[in-house]
């Protein structure tokens, strides 16, 4: 006899889609790794469904995630996923993909003086589809992400540089 299992679809740009499905072995619907941020965190907020409510259905654009069994929750009746932790599911799949990337390609950064070929690299590394808007989405993300990381940078010498300047208040002119 086969066990009946459940899955949600989550909305989720091709990149990252792409990502996430290689992360967890590939495969659609995507399984879920033992011991994995997501299945806990899906164990924790999976919850009955309310009344009157429909299953989600596949979408062109949704990525397909098979619930797990889990010891301390039955999912063929405990398959809702309220809003806001589906919302929180989508940030813990974004957070994944920006410490995977920020990881793979910061540590390169100086020493390429266009980045194309290696956000391409990390995109087949990551089994993300070299399509020019995958591309244009990495390359934004990862520059948003450099850019953060340098303002930090910045700051940090400039209160060095403050904090070793001499103090002219007391010097009359």
């Amino acid at each position: 006899m086969q066990a009946i299992t459940m899955t949600i679809y989550l909305p989720l740009p091709p990149y990252l889609r792409d990502f996430f499905t290689h992360e967890m072995g590939g495969g659609s619907p995507v399984h879920l790794k033992k011991g994995c941020m997501e299945a806990i965190y899906l164990e924790t907020f999976l919850t009955p469904p309310p009344s009157g409510y429909t299953p989600d259905l596949p979408g062109a654009d949704t990525l397909a995630i098979e619930l797990p069994n889990f010891r301390s929750l039955d999912t063929r009746s405990a398959y809702y996923l309220p809003p806001q932790a589906r919302l929180g599911l989508v940030d813990m799949i974004l957070n994944r993909f920006d410490l995977a990337m920020w990881t793979e390609l910061h540590r390169f950064a100086n020493l390429f003086k266009r980045q194309d070929r290696l956000i391409y690299a990390f995109m087949e590394k990551y089994g993300i589809e070299p399509t020019a808007t995958n591309w244009d989405a990495v390359a934004k993300r990862y520059r948003r992400k450099r850019d953060i990381y340098l303002r930090g940078v910045r700051a940090a010498k400039s209160k060095k540089v403050q904090k070793n300047s001499p103090d002219f208040d007391g010097v009359k002119s």
